[in-house]
């Protein structure tokens, strides 16, 4: 069993741990809709209700936290006490649906995932819509200038559920696909291509498949398989080396400690977060100051 962390969550979306070793993390539930903050003894402290439905959080240099799923579709930047000092609600496509996953480049660029749907058209009274599969999504990945906030381009689009999101030590970017099990990498700006497929059949009747992404100092790929129960590792040619079981069957995010030494996952269906120790070190995220 995979130690648990804190407890009593609803819907933990996503985490990031902190450079003084606290962690931060979102609660999706319509009860909560909150950033949180918990320190190495479990101890929380909400920094505020955000609304919306909060999926996907990142830190920038400043200490202020970059929220996807604000109100109406949005993200927000809030100040390390939770004011919203910006709201980016979509580009020149048009809104955005569901904001879900967040990530800071090297050239400090912010990166976002684009669910592709409204979730509304995803859930039905609470529950996963029976005909989930057959949903008009158009999940998108984006480029966003923090400092402007505003959105670049599209770097991505017509993706069936478009999940987690993570940079590579050599600056590539990769996202993953949850119905298809599909992961894909690209050089900013370029073609993408798949680098990896981490199920062998799309995800059809129950919803599940590659959430979450982070990566070891060693270039492996850690993946949250929502609704399989497990951590999947791939190696840097894109083949499966490897599986982590997870307490909980439905993982969402994943996140390293700073200290490279633990691996850190959101786990829906108890409420937690589970901390594993890393069969290696975590690769450090790119947090940029924002002039």
């Amino acid at each position: 069993m995979n130690e648990t962390i804190a407890i009593g969550l609803r819907l933990p979306g996503g985490l990031v741990a902190l450079p003084d070793g606290r962690l931060a993390l979102v609660e999706m539930d319509a009860s909560r809709r909150c950033l949180k903050l918990f320190d190495s003894s479990g101890a929380s402290e909400e920094v505020c209700r955000i609304g919306g439905t909060p999926a996907g959080v990142a830190v920038d240099g400043n200490g202020c936290f970059w929220v996807a799923g604000g109100p109406e579709s949005s993200i927000l930047r809030l100040s390390p006490q939770g004011r919203v000092l910006q709201v980016i609600e979509g580009g020149a496509d048009g809104p955005f649906l569901h904001p879900n996953a967040l990530a800071f480049g090297p050239d400090g660029l912010l990166y976002m995932t684009d669910s592709g749907i409204r979730l509304a058209d995803l859930l039905e009274g609470g529950h996963v819509h029976p005909d989930f599969f057959k949903a008009a999504y158009n999940g998108r990945v984006y480029q966003i200038d923090p400092a402007e906030g505003r959105v670049i381009r599209v770097l991505a689009a017509g993706l069936l559920l478009a999940g987690g999101i993570a940079f590579d030590a050599d600056g590539l970017l990769y996202y993953s696909e949850t119905l298809t099990g599909k992961i894909y990498r690209q050089v900013v700006g370029g073609r993408h291509e798949t680098f990896a497929q981490s199920m062998t059949s799309p995800a059809v009747n129950v919803l599940r498949g590659p959430s979450g992404l982070a990566f070891d100092r060693s270039g492996v790929l850690y993946c949250a398989m929502y609704g399989l129960g497990e951590i999947c590792l791939i190696d840097t040619e894109g083949r499966m080396a490897g599986h982590i079981r997870t307490n909980g069957a439905r993982s969402g995010n994943i996140a390293f400690t700073v200290d490279g030494k633990h691996l850190l996952v959101s786990e829906q269906e108890k409420g937690v977060v589970e901390k594993i120790t890393a069969p290696r070190p975590g690769l450090p995220l790119h947090m940029p100051s924002i002039s």
